[in-house]
This record gives structure tokens, C-alpha cells and sequence, in this order.
């Protein structure tokens, strides 16, 4: 079974890869050639790909004055402008990038160029590299710490039997006992003000490990079961079936409970991430806007 969480990411993580695979062609594309420069007058190639890559830029800066402005809340829903944010935030400085012909101002390496417009890159660089980040961030806490209680505790619901209440692992003792234990474990990181960095680092870890070693047992039990039992082939792919079903149903469990547990942490990591990428945004704004000025000016 795949998470509503997962099935969010997904899309955007192939939308970065292919977004990656243009700007890593596009070096051995774009460095070498002649056909353009970036260009200094209107209607020149160059110079549209410039302007294209800012309007791209301006208008993803919408986005905190939708969450601000009063005036602007019946404009859109906000989840939609978020997506809009974070793809204009990946387009335009790939469309920038092309825009520069990857000539930019490095200091011993390429010591051609305008410094001012080198500064406007990078700044806007970092500024779409945070994001990623801050998006990644956002995503794990966004529904809060009780909405990630909630899942887990519907998850915890979903493995137990009606009727009887017995665990869907009463088959497996040790991996419902793992299962309890690192439910009971979490529940109490989830409830204090912090994980640290240790434990942040080591509940991750342990959900991993856990993911591969509870499943393995499973699989384990499941094959001596159909040993004794002497499984035919038909009921051996039935089995397959049902051993599927339970791996997810683990990992599924065991990654609810690691971001409840890490949400307080993820919740202070953000903060920090405001502080960061808030001051490159005015950076990036003020050098593109001098950048541009420079342009027409000089």
C-alpha cells in the first residue's frame, strides 16, 4: 500500500530528476556554443530567456503575500499555490541558467563576468536549493503532531483483528513485540519537546533496520509455515500476495510512528530553514533588480 504522502512525493521527486538531467545536458549543450549570448538587447534570445527566468521569478513571490494578504484569500486555493511556488521556484532559475550560457562569475576559476550578476545567481540558487529543502520539511509537518498521532493510530487500528482484537503479526510474537515496543518508544519522543539530534538520527536508523529485519521474519515464518503445511505452488503465490501486504502494512506502520516521534524536531528545523531563506530572498530580489537596471543602464 502506498501512503498518501508517498504518492505526493513521487511526482515531484521525477519532476527534480528530469529537471536535473536538462540542467546537467544542457552544460555540454549550452556552455560550448555560439548560436546565443545572454544579450544585452530586447528581443535577442538571450536576453528573452533572462526576462522569461525573472517574470518566472516575481511571480513566484506571490505566493507569501497569498498567505498574507487578506484581500488575496478567495484568489486560489493555497495548496495550489504552494505547487505553483515550488515549480516557478525550479523553472525559473534553470530558465536563468540557460539565460547565462553557464558563464558566471567564480572567483580563480572564471574571473570574467558581472560580479553583481554572479552574486544575483547564487543567491538565487540557494534560494531554490533551500526550498527544496523547506518543502521537504514542510511535508513533515504540515499536518501537525496530532494528524501524525491520528495516522498512527489508525494504522495501530488497521492491524488488529474485529472481534477477537488480535494483532495481524499473532503468528509473528516477535515482530508484534518489536511493533509495541517502538510504538511505546516513539509515543514518548513524541511527547517531549525534542529529540536531539542523537535520538533524531537514531530513530530513523532504527526504523530502517526494523523495516528490514520485521520483514524478514515475516518472511521467515511465513516460508516454514508453507514448508509444514506442504504449500502447493498455487497457494505459495497466494502467500506471496499475503507477505506483500504485511511488508507494507510494517514499513507503513513503522514510518507513522517515526515522524511522529521527529515532528517536534522537523518543526525547529523549519524555523531555522525561515531563518535562512528568508534574507536570500531580499538578496535575490535587491542583485536581480540591480542586475537588471545594470543592464539597460550601462
Amino acid at each position: 500500500m502506498k501512503t498518501k504522502t508517498q504518492s505526493e512525493h513521487l511526482p515531484w521527486l521525477i519532476f527534480v530528476f528530469c529537471i536535473g538531467i536538462i540542467t546537467i545536458g544542457g552544460f555540454f549543450v549550452v556552455y560550448p556554443q555560439t548560436l546565443y549570448t545572454p544579450g544585452e538587447e530586447m528581443f535577442d534570445f538571450g536576453y528573452n530567456l533572462g526576462l522569461a527566468g525573472g517574470l518566472m521569478m516575481l511571480t513566484l513571490l506571490l505566493y507569501p503575500l497569498r498567505k498574507r494578504w487578506k484581500f488575496l484569500e478567495n484568489f486560489g486555493f493555497l495548496p495550489t499555490w504552494f505547487k505553483w511556488h515550488m515549480v516557478l521556484g525550479i523553472l525559473g532559475p534553470l530558465t536563468i541558467v540557460f539565460h547565462s550560457t553557464y558563464h558566471v562569475y567564480i572567483p580563480y576559476i572564471h574571473p570574467t563576468g558581472s560580479i553583481n550578476a554572479a552574486v544575483a545567481m547564487y543567491c538565487m540558487l540557494l534560494v531554490s536549493g533551500s526550498g527544496t529543502f523547506g518543502r521537504f520539511f514542510y511535508t513533515k509537518i504540515h499536518h501537525g503532531l496530532y494528524g501524525r498521532q491520528a495516522t498512527l493510530n489508525e494504522l495501530k487500528a488497521e492491524m488488529e483483528q474485529k472481534g477477537d482484537v488480535k494483532s495481524a503479526f499473532h503468528f509473528a510474537p516477535n515482530v508484534e513485540k518489536a511493533l509495541d515496543e517502538f510504538h511505546d518508544r516513539n509515543e514518548k519522543y513524541s511527547r517531549s519537546s525534542g529529540l536531539g539530534l542523537g535520538n533524531f538520527v537514531l530513530t530513523s536508523l532504527r526504523t530502517h533496520w526494523l523495516t528490514f529485519n520485521l520483514t524478514r521474519q515475516v518472511r521467515r515464518i511465513m516460508n516454514d509455515q508453507a514448508k509444514e503445511s506442504h504449500f502447493t505452488a498455487e497457494q505459495r503465490r497466494s502467500m506471496k500476495g499475503l507477505y506483500e501486504e504485511y511488508r507494507d502494512m510494517i514499513r507503513t506502520y513503522l514510518e507513522a510512528g517515526r515522524d511522529a516521534a521527529q515532528f517536534h524536531t522537523y518543526e525547529r528545523l523549519f524555523s531555522w530553514w525561515h531563518i535562512f531563506h528568508i534574507p536570500l530572498v531580499y538578496m535575490m530580489v535587491f542583485s536581480a533588480v540591480y542586475h537588471v537596471y545594470a543592464v539597460h543602464a550601462y
